[in-house]
């Protein structure tokens, strides 16, 4: 997970939001994360962690839950793994299994709700070379028979893949290697492998990015990722919460919710947190959502605002909404409705060249001519005039408006 990774594309065009995935997606997973597809769910992950772990006095099982984090992707497979496994009943916390425990999964049906998928493969796309050594194992057709196979075995639950930046970023096709098929074809390919997915690019705290680090680079994963994966797929915005290189930065708690909110302006139907954290020394920390006070108040605080707004984030997204600034910084947009009421979400934007964005009078245009509309949240209100709502933003700040 701390791989080289490439530059995204030097000028950021935001994308017209697509159709979106819906919730009734889940439902075909009787014991997946989402079996009803319940609108009022919006999942959020965490990267590897041992229910069995303890941190300020508690178990990570019990933990995580606290502060909104609703499912662990992964646990780790080696020769404790049976002590995770007790950790995971003890705390009755729900986890994505790996891919080869399906028969240990189907055996144990009085746990059968504490496994909601499978994780399949993390980075195949990079991972298929180590060094000189080539691993056919995680080749695009390796992928899918191992996930299909998967899924014959166990129809009940989805997989989940995790790819890096050689799939999440516009110049992965640079450092992809030992080509299957197409760099294209390849691609499409692996993510036909994932029910669920993902790719990791820690933008805010990348060793060699020196200042053209931004949050925009969070969104920019999931607009490349639609392009292998459809429209229809769930794909979750992974975010960093600590120092996941061993060079770089580590991320502050302003960065990590203006990443967070980034990935769901531009279409990710989830969150997965990487607690991480890797340091030159060679010391490590692998709950640094848990260990850092001030990350964990805020991921806490933007998980709840994430359930709060499920309703909203899982509807149907609008056409309409355009918005532009008043000095050039791009800003990306999401159109709802629901129950009667027109919801707007906006952040203010960045690209390579503007990469720390910057404040800036927005000018949205919304599909009624004139009202009021709420700024949820603010305990304010902004006028809509000729179609038009007016209203300042600070670098990255997100406006929620219901009208």
């Amino acid at each position: 997970m701390s791989h080289p990774q490439p530059d995204p594309e030097p000028d950021r065009v935001v994308a017209p939001a697509l159709a979106g995935p819906s919730v009734d997606y889940y439902k075909k997973w009787a014991n997946g994360p989402n079996p009803t597809g319940d609108p009022s769910v919006f999942p959020v992950n965490v990267w590897m962690q041992d229910p069995s772990g303890v941190e300020n006095g508690e178990k990570l099982g019990r933990a995580y839950p606290k502060i909104g984090v609703d499912f662990g992707i992964g646990l780790w497979e080696d020769q404790w793994w049976y002590l995770r496994q007790e950790g995971l009943y003890e705390t009755d916390w729900r986890v994505y299994a790996d891919g080869t425990r399906v028969d240990t999964v189907l055996a144990d049906t009085a746990h059968a709700r504490n496994y909601v998928g499978y994780l399949i493969a993390d980075e195949p796309d990079m991972n298929k070379v180590y060094g000189d050594v080539f691993n056919p194992d995680m080749q695009p057709s390796a992928i899918l028979k191992a996930s299909d196979a998967v899924r014959a075995k166990d129809p009940s639950r989805p997989t989940y893949l995790n790819f890096s930046p050689w799939m999440g970023t516009p110049t992965g096709e640079i450092g992809y290697g030992y080509i299957e098929e197409s760099y294209e074809k390849d691609m499409r390919k692996y993510c036909s492998a994932a029910d669920i997915a993902s790719a990791d690019y820690y933008a805010w705290t990348h060793p060699d990015r020196g200042d053209t680090v931004g949050a925009y680079s969070y969104g920019q994963v999931i607009d490349t990722m639609r392009k292998w994966c459809g429209p229809d797929k769930p794909l979750y915005g992974f975010v960093e919460t600590g120092h996941p290189h061993t060079h770089g930065e580590i991320i502050n708690a302003d960065q990590l919710e203006s990443a967070v909110w980034n990935t769901i302006l531009h279409g990710a139907t989830g969150i997965n947190y990487f607690a991480h954290s890797f340091y030159t020394e060679g010391k490590g920390e692998y709950s640094s959502v848990l260990t850092r006070p001030e990350i964990m108040a805020r991921v806490t605080a933007v998980n709840a605002r994430l359930k709060s707004l499920a309703r909203v984030l899982n509807a149907p997204n609008q056409p309409g909404a355009p918005a532009v600034s008043d000095n050039g910084i791009p800003v990306s947009v999401l159109h709802k409705e629901i129950g009667g009421d027109r919801w707007v979400l906006a952040q203010t934007d960045g690209t390579k060249q503007d990469p720390r964005s910057r404040a800036a009078k927005v000018t949205l245009s919304v599909p009624v001519e004139s009202g009021t509309a709420t700024v949820v949240d603010e305990n304010r209100t902004v006028p809509i005039v000729d179609g038009k709502i007016v209203d300042d933003f600070g670098p990255y700040q997100v406006h929620v408006y219901r009208f």
